[in-house]
């Protein structure tokens, strides 16, 4: 069963007025009644494991189960995708107590700011890379569509950076190296694609592209459903960011369509990206070190290739569907065998 926070009054987000193949419940996670409601469920229902994905779920779920189900039984797992600090005491006073019986996190370099920096045990934390949707993220995606709606002509090149709009995720300095590959004379596009996060960072990115001159070259094209469309139409996928990525799930998705991809050296992102082997590796915040990867990938496409391609293989090793399911199932495993095994020990 699968419960999605909805703000009481709000509407469905289209993403999930559709059918799953299991029961789905749609429920005001904010709502001190909705733990009442959640509690009871979770008695009727009895499942082993409540996976939470956000800190507002894991909150639910937690004070839903110590305060009211009082369960014993069930285990409580939540995922962990940046290394930024947890967000206040309440989120920190979880993660540390014993309610919380699991974290998963997407890279090693989470796990270490878990264990380093926020005092959670090494052995409360499983590094299960993400994963990606084979059947949309593949090399026989068409993309031509997309080149044709931004206007591309022959011979003009795209680099695209699948990110919302927000100050971490580097797009003024992005900007700079885009402006300084076309003055080293490349004829490219850049399109960024995701929500607008931050209005005034997004209002600073406009006037730096304004005055770099690059208005029709450096373009905001909002959130996007056909995401794999815009990577096949991409003729580099580049990762901007200054700070706080697990692992960009752009980079993921780029590399399963055998895309080149830049991304700056910050979190888990060099887990996958490893420099002159499977992509570009560039300092973040540094826009020289960006334009020079930039170069070296439009100017020399058999590298670009070769780099993609091992790419490719790794991420499907590291990242596949089949691979996360067999880990997050082997997890689950050890993890209800522990608390049946303290049960019978404790004989409760």
């Amino acid at each position: 069963m699968c419960f999605f926070h909805k703000p009481y009054g709000s509407p469905l987000d289209k993403t999930l007025d559709k059918d799953f193949p299991f029961p789905v419940m749609h429920i005001d996670m904010k709502n001190p009644l909705s733990y009442f409601r959640f509690s009871k469920l979770l008695q009727d229902f009895s499942p082993d494991v409540v996976h939470c994905h956000r800190n507002l779920a894991l909150l639910f779920a937690f004070f839903s189960l110590r305060w009211l189900a009082r369960s014993k039984k069930l285990i409580l797992v939540i995922n962990r995708g940046t290394t930024f600090d947890l967000p206040n005491w309440v989120v920190r006073y979880v993660f540390r107590s014993d309610g919380l019986d699991h974290v998963i996190a997407v890279a090693e370099a989470v796990k270490r700011h878990l264990v380093e920096c926020e005092g959670i045990p090494a052995e409360k934390v499983t590094v299960i890379y993400g994963s990606y949707d084979e059947s949309r993220f593949h090399d026989g995606v068409d993309g031509s569509s997309i080149r044709k709606e931004i206007g591309l002509v022959d011979g003009e090149r795209l680099v695209v950076c699948i990110a919302a709009v927000d100050r971490r995720k580097g797009l003024e300095y992005l900007a700079r190296a885009i402006w300084m590959a076309k003055h080293f004379g490349i004829s490219l596009k850049c399109a960024v694609v995701g929500r607008i996060d931050d209005e005034s960072y997004y209002r600073m990115v406009l006037e730096e592209v304004k005055q770099l001159g690059l208005e029709d070259d450096f373009m905001f094209l909002g959130h996007r459903d056909d995401i794999p469309e815009i990577i096949a139409a991409s003729d580099v996928s580049v990762s901007a960011s200054v700070e706080g990525e697990g692992l960009t799930g752009a980079l993921r998705e780029s590399l399963a369509m055998k895309k080149p991809v830049i991304a700056t050296a910050v979190s888990g992102n060099p887990e996958l990206i490893i420099d002159g082997k499977t992509g570009w590796l560039v300092k973040a915040g540094d826009p020289k070190d960006l334009a020079r990867a930039l170069i070296e990938v439009l100017n020399d496409h058999a590298e670009a290739t070769k780099r993609a391609l091992r790419g490719y293989e790794i991420v499907r090793e590291m990242c596949s569907l089949e691979k996360r399911y067999e880990k997050v199932m082997a997890l689950y495993e050890k993890l209800i065998l522990k608390r049946r095994n303290s049960h019978e020990q404790t004989g409760y």
